[in-house]
């Protein structure tokens, strides 16, 4: 997957701090003023998940 904002900001704040969704979109909210629905956040964060078991 392409490490974009959305993607390195997942990467960060839900799989590396532990936080939740809706976290990561108040942050790409306040700090890049991406509007990104939470449905499209855990797709994504589905997808690096079963990204990150292929690699393994």
């Amino acid at each position: 997957m392409k490490r974009d904002l959305i993607t390195q900001t997942i990467e960060k704040i839900v799989l590396k701090e532990g936080k939740e969704l809706l976290e990561a979109q108040s942050y790409l909210t306040m700090r890049f003023r991406i509007s990104v629905d939470l449905t499209c956040l855990s797709k994504r964060l589905k997808k690096l998940m079963q990204d990150e078991q292929a690699v393994a």
